[in-house]
């Protein structure tokens, strides 16, 4: 097992080497939203290029949501009061894609954002453009290495920092990368057939 995890860890390290050798690919995408289900919207986006450059941090109005609950704001601090005069998604969607162009987006924890993305374009009645994602969350745990005997897999790791803003979680998640991308590469452990050899 112990081999197992240093491989996995090494080659996460050397995938976000490869991030940052070519950082133009990519920008970090973050959200607040509503809440957690299947009915919930973003409220706030974030992106950043890997220098840490803001290129979007815009509140996002519901187009239709008009409460949403108080477990949220007390997370992120953001109320229906708070986004009441800001863009709903479809008012800003040409300019979120334009800055996204081509490149891949870097988020922690990608399947509920990209999920909270495509039911927040649904509520404005248009369709999210395909988009590549890969999720930061997976690459930090897998870099962690803790494992979960009741699931049989890699342990869930929270966001080291962040501040439950949008683009605050966007610079926690590059320093993710950035610990990640200049850790060194981990000699293997030796299996149990090399201790027999000479």
């Amino acid at each position: 097992m112990e081999r197992k995890l240093v491989t996995l860890k090494n080659s996460i390290i050397l995938n976000c080497k490869g991030i940052f050798n070519n950082k133009g690919s990519y920008v970090i995408l973050d959200t607040e939203t509503t809440g957690l289900g299947k009915n919930d919207v973003i409220l706030q986006i974030g992106l950043i290029d890997l220098d840490g450059n803001i290129l979007m941090d815009t509140l996002i109005r519901p187009s239709k949501r008009k409460r949403f609950s108080a477990e949220a704001t007390a997370i992120h601090g953001l109320s229906m009061d708070s986004v009441k005069n800001a863009p709903t998604f479809i008012e800003i969607y040409s300019e979120f894609k334009k800055l996204i162009g081509t490149r891949e987006l870097l988020i922690y924890n990608a399947p509920y954002d990209s999920r909270l993305l495509d039911q927040t374009a649904e509520q404005d009645g248009f369709e999210l453009d395909a988009f590549n994602a890969t999720c930061v969350m997976n690459l930090y745990s897998g870099y962690v290495g803790g494992w979960n005997n009741y699931h049989n897999s890699i342990k869930w790791q929270r966001l080291p920092g962040g501040d439950h803003t949008a683009v605050g979680d966007c610079l926690a998640t590059l320093e993710v990368i950035k610990k990640m991308a200049d850790s060194e590469i981990q000699k293997l452990p030796k299996g149990w057939w090399e201790f027999w050899k000479n």
